[in-house]
């Protein structure tokens, strides 16, 4: 291989865990806002109650590994509230777009809504293939989508 080319992949690879593990604290102060944000109540589970919650958790935390550190933040801000205060601080951050805010609502909402449970119960298809038939992507490749790609110049970059 070419060392004077960065050694890169054209897709991030999906990492399979956190940067570091969440601690026992960080993962109490989750179920809490997890529970806050999403409470129990007719027929549907609160935010920790699905089973695996904290697997999947670490891996959403996993998926989101660039923006672990405003995770970490963010638990370290909300560790010390008091739980009748939590909703409160959670709207604050809310307001000011806090990216940890930001980070720990998608671990959390990916979590639950990926959860074996809120899948059956939402009826979430699961992720498939579904290609166009003959006439459907000839009709879409006829509508000049590739024109701009396949105008452009080619670049390539050997891999050994």
């Amino acid at each position: 291989m070419n060392s004077d080319l960065p050694d890169r992949l054209s897709v991030s690879r999906m990492r399979k865990a956190p940067p570091r593990p969440i601690t026992d604290e960080e993962m109490a102060t989750i179920i809490r806002v997890a529970d806050t944000l999403i409470p129990p109540g007719a027929g549907v589970l609160s935010g920790s109650a699905i089973s695996n919650f904290e697997s999947l958790v670490t891996r959403a935390a996993a998926i989101l590994d660039k923006s672990f550190p405003d995770l970490v933040a963010a638990l370290a801000t909300l560790a010390p509230v008091p739980d009748d205060k939590l909703w409160e601080v959670l709207e604050g951050m809310s307001a000011k777009n806090d990216p940890g805010f930001v980070t720990l609502t998608t671990v959390i909402s990916g979590a639950y809504l990926y959860s074996d449970e809120m899948r059956a119960q939402l009826n979430y298809p699961v992720p498939h293939r579904n290609p166009p038939d003959f006439f459907d992507a000839a009709d879409e490749l006829s509508s000049g989508i590739l024109d701009q790609v396949m105008a452009s110049d080619f670049t390539y970059i050997k891999v050994d």
